[in-house]
């Protein structure tokens, strides 16, 4: 087949037609839908198919009758998130040959503004880019009545003159409308921002791809993410041109472009080889060799995935810091080389094969490469699957950024200390202070949670608190608790940013241990025993916390502030320490804590997976095999962005007379079918 529209023509009813089956799918082939030029055009103007240019001149007569065909006709208005090249194409109906012609970069200079805006339209998934398109189309009109070559050119048909002249196919039908085609592209070299968009629903927390359900509202999260000069704006549409804009005047003119009116063009054009629809053509002369459509469609895919390949390439490589490679440098700096050296093999075949199928939508059948290329190529979503799993994530989380979380973890401490009043436990005498003093000591350390298993997925942050009351006199009555509480949920971080990529490293904090002065709680033992004295300093060698606080108040305490010998991060508590009753267990316990500045300690755990990572052996062009198993999710997540849209045939109609029903579109019937 050889376009868009012949694709669509595939089916055939039969109970309209007067061809034969085996002729009328032949037929079907040869009708060729085509993107109108800069340049003058319309009905009964030719056609070269092998310079892939429209021919200035009609050698043609015919009456001016028209029959109206079907079609895609109609009003529609949408937004699409857009990951490829070959989605762009389909959302703006691009035909085939267009496809083709630009994938393999072939487009002819005076093409339609359409395919410019299509051609300046890079889309892969490092960029996120949005299509508002609308469109209302009328019909498709048919010449009517018999087309016959004028005298002067039946003299030519044979020689290169009449191709030269002429073309090789004749147009005989036009589509006019009003369009419009907008895109918001953004491509994010930020963390920050990338996480933000993870935040707002714009992209997925893992793939950083852009979720399918896309509006206004999208739009406005892409520029409330980002800064607006990152934002590109490209528009396109039938009688406007636009300059620079910005997203409000973009949006503003997407809203309004439906509503106005404005003069209707060209919209899509169809034509037929001569031989089949002229009716003084002589008899066994055909001039338009047929192409596979489908296949041409497969190639076209693959050089635009081979191009979005090496843009994605190019992007890691120029921004290596937005993704994980590894948590060493050594391992970051081996995931780099093997992408160059991929990108290296993507611009290799991409050459190849633009080398190679540069004819193959002019003559297929006479291009043994043609065949070769899409045998090599047909199962490129396999191959680009493959590929694309050993790209390493991207970063959605800002993992390694400066954070300081010490205000967050005082808050959760003061939240449990508030329910300690009452509730310390009475370890050691009665349970009277007997009007002090009273030594106080606390100590605070940190660790993340282990107990969902999988060590990277750590999501919370714990504190240990331990709080000692003892009487320095009499019974020496002591008061204890232990508390240990949840102070940072990485699935709750501050709003508009997400940290799911992220998990604890170590302790879960970078603040430094601080330890007992073993010497100094020993002291009393050394002129006692030397053994007792070594071993009470060995036992505390492993004694360590992130904060240490102690104090030791006057005659007749009751609510105390203990500040003056902290260490590491804590900083200050508020106690009640004794009270004028018999039994102070009602009333001890603890009314606020301070503590200093707490940074958090986390890696993003793509980087502890990316340390498995080993470059796989194979490279073969049709399948590679990675030696380290992506995950289904990915793999699956990649084909479903990847899936081309399903075209749906038209309901079969019965045609106005002269047009014959072909896959449920009226289309003029051929004199000559093949």
């Amino acid at each position: 087949m050889r376009s868009g529209t012949r694709q669509r023509l595939a089916g055939v009813t039969c109970g309209l037609l007067t061809l034969g089956v085996a002729q009328t799918g032949l037929a079907a082939d040869q009708y060729l839908e085509l993107e109108p030029p800069k340049t003058l055009t319309g009905r009964g103007y030719g056609y070269n198919s092998i310079s892939r240019e429209f021919v200035l001149r009609q050698c043609v007569q015919f009456g001016a009758g028209l029959l109206d065909g079907s079609g895609a006709s109609g009003d529609e208005f949408k937004f699409s998130s857009i990951v490829s090249n070959s989605q762009l194409a389909d959302e703006m109906n691009l035909a085939v040959n267009t496809k083709f012609s630009a994938s393999m970069g072939l487009v002819s200079a005076n093409a339609s503004s359409k395919v410019d805006f299509f051609q300046t339209t890079k889309t892969n998934f490092n960029t996120h880019t949005i299509l508002a398109k609308y469109h209302n189309v009328e019909p498709m009109k048919f010449v009517a009545g018999d087309i016959n070559l004028k005298p002067e050119y039946l003299a030519m048909v044979g020689t290169p003159a009449f191709r030269q002249q002429c073309g090789d196919y004749i147009v005989i039908g036009e589509q006019k409308g009003r369009w419009f085609f907008g895109t918001v592209q953004l491509s994010v070299r930020d963390t920050l921002t990338e996480s933000k968009l993870a935040a707002s629903g714009v992209i997925g927390v893992e793939y950083a791809t852009m979720n399918a359900e896309v509006g206004v509202s999208t739009i406005n999260k892409l520029k409330q993410a980002s800064n607006t000069q990152d934002l590109e704006i490209h528009v396109t549409s039938s009688g406007t041109s636009s300059a620079s804009l910005s997203v409000d005047q973009f949006l503003q003119q997407v809203q309004a472009f439906p509503g106005q009116n404005g003069a209707k063009q060209t919209f899509k054009l169809m034509a037929v080889p001569y031989e089949d629809i002229v009716a003084n053509w002589p008899v066994g002369n055909p001039l338009a060799p047929l192409t596979s459509e489908q296949k041409l469609t497969k190639l076209a895919e693959a050089a635009w995935g081979l191009t979005a390949l090496i843009d994605d390439s190019d992007f890691m490589i120029q921004n290596a810091k937005l993704f994980a490679l590894g948590t060493t440098p050594a391992k970051r700096d081996a995931r780099v080389a093997y992408i160059k050296s991929r990108r290296t093999f993507y611009q290799a075949q991409l050459a190849d094969m633009r080398n190679r199928a540069r004819d193959c939508d002019v003559d297929w059948a006479g291009k043994p490469a043609c065949e070769s290329l899409y045998n090599t190529w047909k199962d490129f979503q396999d191959f680009v699957v493959a590929e694309y799993d050993q790209f390493p994530m991207r970063y959605v989380s800002e993992c390694y950024a400066a954070r300081d979380a010490g205000d967050a973890i005082q808050s959760k401490l003061r939240q449990a200390l508030a329910t300690t009043t009452g509730q310390f436990s009475n370890t050691k005498g009665d349970r009277e202070m007997g009007g002090g003093p009273v030594n106080f000591s606390a100590n605070l350390t940190f660790k993340s949670d282990h107990t969902g298993g999988d060590p990277l997925d750590v999501r919370k942050l714990l504190s240990t608190l331990k709080i000692r009351m003892e009487e320095s006199k009499a019974d020496h009555t002591t008061f204890e608790t232990t508390l240990k509480t949840p102070v940072f949920d990485l699935a709750a971080p501050s709003p508009g940013e997400t940290l799911a990529q992220c998990s604890y490293a170590g302790t879960g904090v970078k603040s430094e241990f601080v330890a007992p002065d073993a010497g100094a709680i020993c002291a009393p033992l050394k002129v006692l025993n030397k053994k007792a004295y070594d071993d009470c300093v060995a036992g505390l060698q492993n004694v360590k916390y992130h904060g240490m606080l102690s104090g030791k108040t006057g005659e007749d305490p009751r609510t105390e502030t203990f500040n003056k010998n902290s260490r590491g991060v804590l900083t200050s508590m508020k106690c009640t320490v004794d009270s004028s009753s018999g039994n102070d267990t009602p009333m001890i316990g603890c009314q606020s804590i301070d503590l200093r500045s707490i940074p958090l300690d986390l890696v993003n755990r793509q980087d502890v997976v990316a340390d498995k990572w080993v470059a796989p052996k194979q490279t073969d062009v049709k399948k590679l095999t990675p030696l380290i198993k992506p995950t289904m999710q990915r793999s699956n997540a990649l084909r479903k962005l990847m899936r081309p849209g399903v075209a749906v045939a038209a309901k079969t109609s019965r045609c106005a007379e002269g047009l014959v029903s072909v896959a449920g579109q009226c289309l003029p019937k051929l004199k000559k079918p093949r």
